[in-house]
């Protein structure tokens, strides 16, 4: 007991230099483990928010109108004019359509600024080898809608250092193209095939890291630090059709050469 009194007081009666460096060192920890439990919770929030609006991304032909393809940006608009595969497709998205998924993830977020960027990968099939990826063109479409608040170079660097949607080469980690399947359906009347790739969708969101104690200290103004990144998640999902058999080029259009 003896020992213990010592410890808080001094012979004069004074607190001791070993109760106020603990105590700092406890508020600390407690600063930093509280810090970390905001941080966390977020980023769990933003993945349940970017799942549930990759899920009704996905949905497309029972959400959305169709979309003539020749008319949207990117490279994807060259191939569909000159093909006119994807002249009318449900599975083609434009920036107003992403703008509404941003609204609906904010509002999961309890009206947090969120950026949303959406990537798909479109694969354009060979008519003399409609099964082979070696022999069919990747073609990519992608939109991004977010407020002045949430497109900081943070996060604008976060979504351009995702690895390309295009990119199939062998040594790849990030080939998205094993994740795409080629699955039968009705022969389509114009170019004669019996199969499609099916369309994949990348869904990335960002939110400023607000919960941050230690972000608020050290970065009041909120422009981007890289002490501790903001919150991003990314999901990637296949188009999912009313029924991949069916014969409505529309709903799940055969896209080729």
């Amino acid at each position: 007991m003896k020992y213990y009194g010592n410890f808080f007081r001094n012979k004069d009666g004074i607190m001791s230099i070993e109760f106020a460096a603990c105590f700092c060192l406890f508020s600390v920890l407690v600063f930093i483990i509280y810090d970390v439990y905001c941080s966390v919770m977020l980023q769990n929030k933003l993945e349940r928010a970017n799942y549930t609006v990759a899920s009704i991304f996905r949905e497309r032909s029972s959400i959305y109108p169709v979309i003539d393809g020749s008319s949207i940006q990117g490279n994807i608009s060259s191939l569909c004019s000159n093909t006119n595969s994807c002249s009318q497709s449900h599975e083609l998205f434009d920036n107003t359509q992403v703008e509404e998924l941003r609204r609906l993830a904010s509002s999961l977020l309890n009206g947090r600024d969120v950026a949303l960027k959406i990537d798909g990968l479109f694969i354009f099939q060979d008519t003399n080898h409609p099964a082979s990826i070696k022999d069919a063109k990747f073609a990519t479409l992608s939109a991004k809608s977010c407020t002045s608040g949430a497109c900081n170079n943070e996060i604008e660097n976060y979504f351009t250092s995702l690895p390309s949607i295009t990119d199939h080469s062998n040594s790849s980690l990030s080939n998205y193209s094993k994740l795409v399947p080629y699955v039968p359906r009705i022969t389509d009347p114009t170019s004669g095939l019996a199969g499609r790739w099916i369309p994949l969708y990348r869904v990335s969101m960002c939110i400023v890291n607000e919960e941050s104690l230690y972000l608020k200290w050290i970065n009041s103004n909120r422009k981007a630090t890289d002490t501790l990144p903001n919150l991003c998640s990314n999901i990637v999902v296949l188009s999912r059709c009313g029924d991949i058999l069916s014969s409505n080029r529309t709903s799940c259009p055969i896209y080729h050469l």
